[in-house]
This record gives structure tokens, sequence and C-alpha cells, in this order.
């Protein structure tokens, strides 16, 4: 049961548009939404910060109980908190101390999510927070119904990572009367070059679309068997295009997902597919880090990353921790190599991290192996 929700706001109207949907949730739930914005006044060297840094607070506090009436309007109880911090620490100190069941949050265009290289507040929420976060894109103008049950897409891809997001659906259905589809995209593999060819992959997309819809059929039955309302679509193709487009054609509401199915831990560094579809879809999303990624991670976030299950673990902060086997074609590590001396040359990005990719861009140079080995990595 959604009891406090946490909403993060900066003065934008792009994050106002979060408000909506943090009070339509609340209604229904009888949840309080804690408005949470955070401040920093940036001076020239020499200068006494006290003046910038109350009228950047004061300024914060004049805007959080303009929303905070806007939403009391609506029937919704709210209270407002400005912290002097960066937004990530602020927004996830806030929801420990609140005890937040549900993060509301929008995303900024090119500066939020899909940013995923570089680094956002967005991403940096979605990787650490130990609740739901529900995503609102900067292009969502889909309103939620009232007149009929909230249609949610759901994609699932075999894995027991992705099909926590049936357990995040179970928690709007606590508040909202809900109609779920159920979506497995098979996607092909991919040919990449090696030498003077291609590699040959077997695929036979009948026998794999099958195989998908009889997952599919015994995750339906399940649900019906709860007495919830269930159909599904199966589809061929890359996911991150197809998720956007079947839930505009679906006509969901809602696009609820695990943030890491059976792509790994590696499309941190790729661009995930919960990435991916939060660039292009017009609906918001809700999406959930499972807890076994949750629990498996180093202190601090620290990326632990090796190129074999027989090598040292390279930490920032520990010397090694859990790993999650990834296999990559060569392609892949062409891609990886790229995003890695991405981040080493991004400004203002996190020391650590920075260390940890070129760290990995010099193993990846040093393999020998016609595939470049297997990629390990925990992040």
């Amino acid at each position: 049961m959604v009891k406090t929700i946490l909403l993060p706001l900066d003065g934008s109207a792009l994050a106002e548009r979060a408000i909506p949907y943090a009070a339509s949730i609340a209604r229904r739930s009888g949840a309080r939404v804690v408005l949470v914005e955070a401040v920093l006044a940036h001076t020239l060297p020499g200068i006494d910060p006290s003046d910038a840094q109350l009228d950047v607070t004061d300024r914060a506090q004049g805007s959080l109980r303009t929303a905070v009436t806007r939403l009391e309007a609506a029937g919704v109880e709210a209270e407002p908190h400005v912290y002097y911090d960066d937004p990530v620490h602020a927004i996830l100190d806030a929801a420990s101390r609140e005890r937040a069941d549900l993060i509301v949050m929008s995303t900024h265009g090119r500066s939020g999510l899909g940013r995923m290289v570089y680094g956002s507040v967005t991403d940096q929420v979605l990787r650490r927070a130990v609740m739901p976060v529900l995503l609102v894109p900067s292009i969502v103008e889909h309103a939620w119904p009232a007149d009929r049950p909230l249609s949610l897409l759901i994609p699932l891809d075999g894995s027991e990572l992705a099909e926590e997001a049936l357990q995040a659906a179970d928690l709007l259905a606590e508040t909202f009367e809900t109609r779920l589809t159920l979506l497995y995209v098979v996607q092909p593999p991919g040919y990449p070059l090696y030498g003077d060819g291609y590699a040959y992959v077997p695929f036979d997309e009948e026998v794999e679309l099958a195989g998908a819809r009889q997952y599919l059929e015994d995750q339906v039955a399940g649900l019906r068997a709860r007495g919830r309302e269930a159909e599904l679509k199966v589809a061929i193709g890359q996911p991150a295009g197809l998720i956007p487009a079947i839930a505009r054609e679906a006509e969901a509401d809602i696009v609820v997902m695990a943030t890491h199915g059976r792509g790994g831990l590696a499309r941190l560094i790729l661009g995930s597919v919960a990435t991916s579809t939060v660039r292009q879809t017009t609906v918001p999303l809700f999406l959930v880090r499972p807890a076994a990624l949750r629990q498996a991670e180093p202190k601090e976030d620290a990326p632990v990353i090796a190129t074999s299950p027989a090598e040292p673990m390279l930490s920032a902060n520990e010397p090694a921790g859990p790993t999650f086997e990834v296999r990559l074609t060569a392609a892949d590590l062409e891609l990886i190599e790229h995003g890695l001396k991405a981040i080493a040359h991004a400004p203002g990005y996190d020391y650590g991290h920075v260390l940890a990719a070129q760290a990995l861009a010099r193993r990846l140079k040093d393999a020998t192996s016609p595939i470049a080995g297997e990629l390990v990595a925990s992040r």
C-alpha cells in the first residue's frame, strides 16, 4: 500500500508535469505527498555566499508552497522540504527519512534518463532508490482515465528479474482498477562481423515466438487465477523501439517494467531498454529495480567490473563483489568501448566511475580472443 509519495521538484514547468500523477495516486490511496527541492548557491570565489544561499532557499520555499496549495486543492495532504544539497543526495535522503513507498518525478528531456552514459539526477535516483520510481517523460501529455480501468503494459523477457514488474503492478492494483497486457518482444540475434565475413547465429523465428507465447500464457493464467484482468502480446524486433510503439497502439496508460532483465547489468554502459523506452514513450513509466540487484550492489554504488569470472574485481571502494555473467558480441564490446571513453572524458562525471571506466577500457583493448572474451559486470 502506498502511504507516502516523494515528489522531487526544481521550480521548472517540466518537473511540475509529475504533480497530477502524484496527486492521482495520493487521492485514491490516501497517501501523503512529500515535496522536496534541492538548492545550491553558486557564487564567485571570495564572495560571501550567505545572501545567495538565502535567496535560492527563499525561492524554493515559495515554489513549493505554490505546489502544496495546488495539491491541497485536489484533496491531497502535502508537505514541503527544502534541502541545501545536490539533488541526488537530497532526494535519496528524503526518501529514506520519510519512508517513501514511491518516488514520482519528471525527466527533463535530453538531460534526463536518456543521457545514461553521462549521468543525470533521474538515472542516479533510479539506480539507487530502493522503492519504485514513476517517471513522467518530458513529452508525456497523457492523462490517466477516470472512467475505465488503468491500462498497464508490462514487458517481460522470461527472466525472474523482469518478472518483478508484476509485483510493481500489484502496487498499482491496490490503488487503481487495472487491466494488464503482458508483452514479450523476441529479439533476433545480431550478426557480428568477424574477419572478412559474418558469424551465423541459428534463429528459428516460429520456435522463438511459440516459446514466448507459451511463457506469457502461463503468466496470464496465474494472473487470471488471482482475479486479475490480463492478456498477452508477442512481437519480434528491437524492444526499445517496439515497447513505446505497442504502448501507443494498445492505448496503454502506463508502462511497468524492471530496470534490468535478460540484457544484464552491462546495459548501464550500452543504454538499457528502460532508458531507450523513456526517451520515446508518450506515457509514464513505472520502474522497479529488482531486489536481487539492490542486495548485490557494492557500497556507495561503486562499479565492480571484470573481464572474466576468474579475474580480480575492480572496485572504487572494495576489492570484490557479486558478479553477473553477460555474453557480448564483438560489436557489443566495441560499443561499450566507445561508451567507456565517453565516460572517461565526460565533464563533471564521478571520478571513481571514470577510473573504473578507464580500467575496463584498457582490458577490452588488450583482449585477444576472437570474441574479445566475456564481460562480467555488476552494474
